[in-house]
């Protein structure tokens, strides 16, 4: 008599044979449910870091760009002064018409400064047309694509090209001719559209920015402040100026990862609730074949809600349980994914295997979760456990 709830609840799962069966069952498949539901999101975050990853090196980890227009002035040096800052690149962006002499497309190309060849990822993507690599900015190059979709050769040496973009108005539109020296690869966005050369060469071509205005800032931090927010400190710094992280400037892409994870986890979890009813059911067969012993313990003068809330133990074990198996079922699977890439992608994907992550909080999330719609479950059923000592003889 004097043993707890919990004590009582784990006492009261053994039985009979088919009680016991239907007890192991519906904890297998809370179990089953728990180990879905952490495996697809584990997919969904390792999808979510690739994205990440492919897109932080595409852009620097913080962007400055204008709150209003496309060009402005700005303080480059009060960037730099800031202690966690590691470098500052300076970008002029321009949209042109580029033209050869069989195709035309429309690029946005970026005048760049001398610290983005020693920052930025993409100086390491930039290859000649004769093949050599590039040390520093030299002219004119274009992403892989831009040269394929103008059909770019470099048989003869740099390819010529005309540049087009309107000044003061449609009529009025600026010539100005050009050699494309090389390419870069750096993501299908970028290698379809944009276009590099130093700053001043393309100020020479007067584009539609002033001398003194620059179109974008990119910033990198110092690797002991990486894990910072520095957002405030560069506003601060450079009034007038929005400073933007990767996954903000590409906001639409991770919104659309997160709504998908979002769903994807609303169904998984209605599946554990599925799932999980099978713990009232296994919990209303518990308590119809212990009414003998419930009959006994009110006899004993128990309290007829403690009797009810040993049986809400019962099914909050049977939760525990499920939960657990769940839980290293799935790490399992993760783990193995992780390890050796047992679900391939095949050909033509970035990663030959589905990429994973282990993330603790959303395990601990699904864990509570899946054990509190199995206490919830318990206790709707455990209020069925009636006290009546005329069920005696059946002890």
């Amino acid at each position: 008599m004097r043993a707890s709830g919990p004590q009582l609840g784990w006492r009261l799962l053994r039985g009979r044979k088919l009680t016991q069966w239907v007890a192991w069952l519906a904890a297998l498949g809370v179990a089953v449910g728990t180990a879905a539901m952490l495996v697809v999101l584990a997919g969904f975050n390792g999808l979510e870091g690739m994205v990440r990853e492919a897109y932080q090196g595409m852009h620097a980890p913080y962007t400055l760009s204008p709150r209003s227009g496309q060009h402005a002035p700005i303080d480059v040096e009060a960037l730099r002064s800031l202690p966690q800052v590691a470098g500052v690149a300076t970008a002029v962006s321009q949209k042109a018409l580029v033209r050869t002499d069989e195709r035309e497309l429309l690029v946005e190309l970026w005048g760049v400064d001398s610290a983005f060849a020693a920052w930025s990822a993409w100086s390491a993507k930039m290859v000649r047309g004769d093949g050599d690599t590039v040390e520093q900015l030299d002219g004119l190059y274009v992403g892989t694509g831009v040269a394929e979709q103008l059909l770019v050769s470099f048989d003869l040496g740099p390819d010529p090209v005309e540049l087009l973009w309107p000044q003061q108005g449609l009529d009025d539109v600026q010539r100005q001719l050009s050699s494309v020296r090389g390419t870069f690869a750096v993501h299908p966005q970028i290698d379809y559209s944009f276009g590099l050369m130093p700053a001043d060469d393309l100020r020479v071509l007067r584009p539609l920015a002033d001398s003194g205005s620059w179109s974008y800032v990119l910033v990198w931090p110092r690797p002991d402040d990486a894990g910072e927010d520095l957002r405030n400190a560069l506003e601060q710094a450079a009034p007038g100026w929005l400073a933007e992280r990767p996954e903000e400037r590409e906001k639409a892409m991770f919104q659309v990862l997160r709504s998908e994870g979002l769903a994807t986890a609303a169904i998984l979890g209605f599946i554990v609730l599925l799932a999980s009813l099978g713990l009232y059911a296994a919990s209303s067969l518990i308590i119809l074949e212990k009414q003998g012993q419930r009959a006994m313990l009110a006899a004993l003068g128990m309290p007829a809600d403690r009797i009810r809330r040993a049986f809400t133990w019962s099914g909050i074990w049977l939760s525990l349980l499920g939960a657990a198996g769940g839980l290293l079922l799935g790490g399992t699977v993760v783990g193995a994914q992780a390890q050796w890439g047992l679900l391939k992608l095949g050909d033509g994907y970035v990663v030959d295997a589905y990429p994973v992550r282990w993330a603790l909080g959303q395990s601990v999330a699904v864990l509570g979760l899946v054990v509190t719609l199995g206490a919830l479950l318990s206790w709707l059923a455990a209020r069925q456990a009636s006290s009546d000592t005329k069920l005696l003889r059946s002890a």
